[in-house]
């Protein structure tokens, strides 16, 4: 940019006269520079500036719509860093974004920023979505453009929510043959959970879909089951997309005895889950599952079981890279290696109790006496060197910090706890915690939280909490929250009824 500036500066001061007679040299503005060279200025510059350099002459407008000057600004936002993980997300290859859709993801996430810590009170645009079976599970993809809905009969359906007027889509039909109370009641017994594992190595969106479907009551054998399937972006000629596509890769059963999946996760070839069985004395347990091996109609699959001494039922559990798991219980946080417990093919016997793992870390002073939710942690945050978590706790909210890559020496702690903020009481709330902003709800009021990481460049003062008013008649399970989008998703209606209402909330800026 110096450079630029200097070369508009030069062309238009005189030059020290060598001649008898002055030269007169006419000043040439900056419009009249060529358009290369105006490029190169405003690929320098801060977005706010390119934006007001848009407003001076038709000449600077156009050159502001350049792709290359959309491009250098995302560009830092599409990598981790040392101290934040990406905070752009693609569905295709970049070369196919044209200069209209770079700055408009780039603003979406710069005016999110701004309008989360707006004091009016409002979202800049709200809507209403609807599903047709009562949503028993919901997952909001990271980008914040797909909502995937999951019913009890074993449909899948999405929404696309850059729609102006999101509408149902199917992705699975449904699969199970439930009496018609099940169907229709928010809170019956039958119970389902959700969790994906993204393929960042695909080109265009891609990534493992993992729900589970049990129930205490076995009404239809078929739904006390676990499903991998893949799901894709569908694209038009254009390689623009207009949908998503799903193939199942793998299912397997669970025996008859398993009352529920509390919390499950997955990652590359392998799934952790944790059951309540109800012919257990212990009646808590947690797998590692290779989903791959497991394909099939029998429960005779290999497993290995993780049961820690003293071992609570974890209300959340994220399997990392490099065959660790984190778990988080009324006990405290922890990480296991679980490549050490030998594999089995079976659940163990009604009256086991015995430990068969030990952690590589914990943090017992994150135990919880009460109030432990799974949405009380959040998905874990990949930075250039490290994962992180976000994790709240009583009137305080803390940040987990495990050194990627691991380290090996064993003098040397594999993760710190450090304090990101305090004076908040996240109790009787539902939450959701991302890297940089949080969303919980106490039934009509939804509380919107900005804070930083000490380890953060220009780190924001401690936040106060922004109370966003609306008509929440309860909230069954959610918020959910995506960062880079601005967008808060939150049950609106969950009444006996055939359809379920969920609001959409968009606080960015760009959407007013």
């Amino acid at each position: 940019m110096k450079s630029g500036v200097l070369a508009v500066v030069n062309c238009s001061r005189p030059s020290p006269s060598t001649c008898v007679e002055p030269v007169t040299q006419s000043s040439i503005g900056i419009c009249e520079l060529p358009v290369e060279l105006l490029t190169t200025i405003l690929e320098h510059l801060d977005w706010k500036d390119v934006l007001r350099i848009r407003k001076v002459c038709k000449t600077l407008q156009e050159v502001s719509k350049t792709r290359s000057v959309w491009l250098n600004l995302c560009h830092p936002h599409l990598f981790p860093t040392a101290t934040a993980p990406r905070s752009l997300y693609l569905e295709r290859p970049i070369k196919l974004y044209t200069s209209h859709d770079l700055e408009l993801l780039f603003l979406r996430l710069k005016s999110s920023d701004i309008g989360w810590k707006t004091d009016d009170k409002f979202p800049a645009r709200r809507r209403q979505i609807v599903t047709t079976n009562i949503a028993k599970c919901m997952y909001l993809v990271e980008g914040g453009r797909w909502l995937l809905v999951v019913s009890v009969t074993g449909s899948i359906t999405y929404f696309d929510l850059d729609a102006s007027t999101p509408t149902e889509s199917l992705l699975v039909p449904d699969q199970f043959d439930l009496p018609v109370p099940y169907r229709f009641r928010p809170k019956s017994e039958a119970k389902v959970a959700m969790a994906i594992d993204r393929d960042n190595d695909s080109a265009f969106l891609a990534f493992n879909l993992l729900v589970s479907f049990s129930s205490s009551r076995n009404y239809d054998p078929k739904a006390q089951v676990v499903q991998i399937w893949r799901v894709a972006l569908s694209l038009d000629d254009q390689h623009q997309g207009i949908g998503l596509t799903a193939e199942r890769l793998a299912s397997f059963p669970l025996e008859t005895c398993i009352g529920a999946v509390s919390c499950l996760s997955i990652h590359g070839p392998h799934v952790a889950l944790s059951l309540i069985s109800v012919d257990h004395e212990d009646c808590h347990l947690t797998f590692i599952i290779d989903w791959k091996q497991a394909d099939g109609d029998q429960t005779d699959y290999p497993r290995r079981l993780v049961h820690p001494p003293d071992a609570r039922e974890p209300a959340a559990l994220h399997l990392l890279p490099g065959n660790k798991l984190i778990t988080v219980a009324h006990d405290g946080v922890m990480v296991f290696d679980y490549l050490t417990v030998p594999e089995t093919s079976s659940l163990p016997p009604f009256d086991f109790t015995d430990e068969t793992i030990i952690p590589i870390w914990e943090e017992r002073d994150l135990a919880y006496i009460t109030g432990l939710r799974e949405s009380s942690i959040s998905s874990p945050f990949f930075c250039s060197h490290s994962i992180r978590f976000s994790i709240a706790k009583g009137k305080n909210m803390y940040g987990v910090i495990i050194n990627y890559p691991y380290n090996e020496d064993p003098t040397e702690p594999l993760a710190e706890v450090v304090k990101l903020l305090g004076t908040v009481d996240f109790s009787h709330s539902y939450e959701r915690y991302g890297y940089n902003k949080a969303a919980f709800c106490f039934g009509v009021t939804t509380c919107l939280l900005a804070y930083s990481w000490p380890d953060e460049q220009n780190p924001e003062p401690i936040a106060v909490p922004l109370e966003k008013e609306v008509n929440l008649g309860a909230c069954y399970f959610g918020p959910f929250l995506d960062e880079s989008s601005g967008r808060v998703i939150a049950s609106a209606d969950f009444a006996y009824e055939v359809k379920h209402g969920h609001d959409v909330w968009d606080f960015a800026l760009i959407y007013k």
